[in-house]
């Protein structure tokens, strides 16, 4: 069962590769080429999946679904007869349920299987031939037709020769939904005859992608009994598992992927809605409930989003992250004994999972188990040490904001120690990625909300920096076409400023509905600063993304408030 999730927004801008129904064979090959590098690229960052199919005739049929985290993160198979194996770091596959964090090793045959079928999606990726017949010359790629599927379009290639000798060739789909005619499209499907070792087979590979979340395992900052309602959030974690929407699908992955696309633009309604259709589209899939859940815990419906939660698990949901968010759900209720039982088996699911004790102990705290507060709270910090301390949270006021309208938090030191930043405790240093040396630091912060500092993506003086605010400005304007018809993109701000005797470039939006001057309540608000140290770029950027609450608006210009960079 295919679980999905409430997305999170990424700001990128996609440009079209248009086809030429009419043009000649060289620019429909190049044409492909392009939206398959493009493709490739695309897929690389972002939860991929593949579901194949193998005909070897006589021999038997094999069929598949992989699974594969951007960054070098984990890789899962499972196959047909309902065995499930995952790998970490491109190591060992276990056989494993849980994504590798439990299981055994397979055997010699058994991971050189697995290995070749990861072989096999890799080489369509990367648009290897299907035929290496010497005899029927170069590989030349025709444009068939264009396919109106419902709400999507395709784009049919067929993968020839130049002197083709076969009855039938590959066929290669690219698509796109027909709403976003301004987005390039992506490889979505693949068939036909192919050589795969020594055997002939038909293979059908359909290709998309789960659209990353970042569910938040969120840290409860609960006051005292007496001091009021507890304060949780759900948010943002790379460690909570990621379910998204696959973009191609039944009719129930249709509606769950319209409910997040209105999500993201912030129509918690129609995403619900949306949603509802796919409960009853596909009423044994725990996706529509986990997701309708999230939004009404964005919506403030308490009660809702618990019973939606209840019916994700019921229904065979083992994500660690649906029991961390009913309990904090239910501690919103004041059902603490409940909430400490979720916690206890999002531990179960997730050793490691060091929001969930952080919660738990916030909860044992409040009903005074001081002893079992204090392990929870030390245990938490072991696992993730960025966990602000127990002293911090009962300082804090029952909202979790401080005085200075951000939450109490920690001051950050990067480049050396000279760039300062001051992070609210509901803000969580992600770990380093080896593989993005010029990203400094990230950070994940409540539902979905998340910032960055970067450094050296490219050069820039102290005299380019009204150009490069003037060429962000135009790209965002651009580039923002996501957005509904009847809003706009807001500038706040986008000017260069002064900060301790060095230049910035202070720029912040927020997307606005048409005739309304409010943004205190929106979502994906977004505010950077940008500077040139050392003849480099050096920016840091933070944005609320899902999240409505104008006091993390507060807590974004407090971050960038707090930045002081030495020379």
């Amino acid at each position: 069962m295919y679980r999905h999730s409430l997305i999170g927004i990424g700001l990128a801008v996609l440009f079209l590769v248009g086809f030429s129904t009419t043009g000649r064979t060289e620019e429909n090959t190049e044409v492909a080429a392009d939206n398959l590098k493009y493709s490739r690229d695309f897929y690389s960052k972002v939860h991929f999946v593949a579901i194949a199919n193998l005909d070897f005739g006589a021999g038997g049929r094999a069929e598949f679904k992989y699974d594969r985290y951007p960054n070098g993160g984990p890789e899962r198979i499972q196959a047909g007869n309902g065995d499930e194996f995952a790998r970490k770091d491109g190591k060992t596959w276990l056989k494993s349920n849980d994504w590798g964090e439990t299981g055994k090793p397979v055997d010699a045959q058994t991971a050189k299987r697995l290995n070749n079928w990861v072989g096999l999606i890799d080489a369509r990726l990367n648009g290897e031939p299907a035929s290496n017949d010497p005899s029927q010359g170069a590989t030349v790629v025709k444009f068939l037709r264009k396919e109106d599927q419902d709400k999507r379009e395709e784009f049919v290639f067929e993968e020839s020769k130049e002197k083709p000798k076969a009855k039938s060739y590959p066929h290669i789909s690219f698509g796109r939904y027909k709403d976003a005619k301004d987005e390039q499209v992506l490889l979505s499907h693949f068939s036909g005859p192919m050589r795969l070792g020594g055997r002939e087979a038909n293979v059908d590979i359909d290709f998309s992608y789960l659209v990353a979340v970042k569910i938040q395992e969120a840290a409860q900052e609960s006051p005292s009994p007496a001091a009021g309602s507890s304060s949780v959030t759900p948010g943002q974690s790379a460690a909570a598992s990621e379910y998204a929407s696959p973009l191609a699908g039944g009719s129930g992955d249709d509606f769950v992927a319209r409910g997040i696309e209105k999500a993201k633009n912030g129509d918690l309604d129609g995403a619900i809605a949306e949603f509802d259709r796919a409960a009853k589209a596909d009423p044994k899939n725990d996706a529509p409930y986990y997701n309708r859940a999230q939004a009404k815990w964005l919506k403030k419906d308490t009660a809702g989003a618990i019973a939606d939660y209840t019916r994700a698990i019921e229904l065979g949901s083992t994500n660690p992250a649906a029991y961390n968010n009913r309990g904090n759900a239910r501690a919103e209720n004041k059902d603490l004994d409940g909430a400490i039982a979720d916690y206890t088996r999002a531990i179960e699911l997730k050793p490691d999972y060091a929001r969930a004790y952080y919660n738990r102990a916030a909860v044992k705290k409040e009903k005074g188990d001081t002893t079992g507060a204090a392990a929870d709270f030390k245990h938490a910090q072991q696992l993730d040490p960025s966990l602000v301390a127990d002293e911090s949270v009962a300082d804090s006021s029952s909202n979790g904001v401080a005085a200075n309208g951000g939450a109490a938090g920690t001051i950050v030191s990067l480049v050396d120690g000279k760039l300062k930043l001051d992070i609210p405790s509901d803000f969580t240093r992600d770990p380093q990625d080896p593989k993005e040396p010029k990203t400094l630091a990230k950070f994940s912060g409540p539902d979905g909300a998340w910032g960055t500092v970067l450094r050296g993506t490219h050069g820039l003086t102290p005299d380019q920096l009204e150009g490069y605010l003037k060429m962000r400005v135009a790209g965002y304007n651009k580039g923002f076409k996501w957005l509904p018809k009847d809003s706009h993109l807001q500038w706040l701000k986008k000017k260069v400023v002064t900060i301790d005797g060095r230049k910035w470039a202070d720029w912040s939006f927020v997307p606005m509905l048409k005739g309304k001057k409010d943004y205190s309540h929106n979502p994906v608000y977004t505010r950077n600063l940008t500077t040139s140290y050392k003849g480099q770029l050096l920016e840091i950027n933070f944005t609320s993304n899902l999240n409505t609450d104008p006091r993390l608006k507060k807590e974004i210009d407090h971050i960038m408030d707090s930045a002081h960079l030495e020379e």
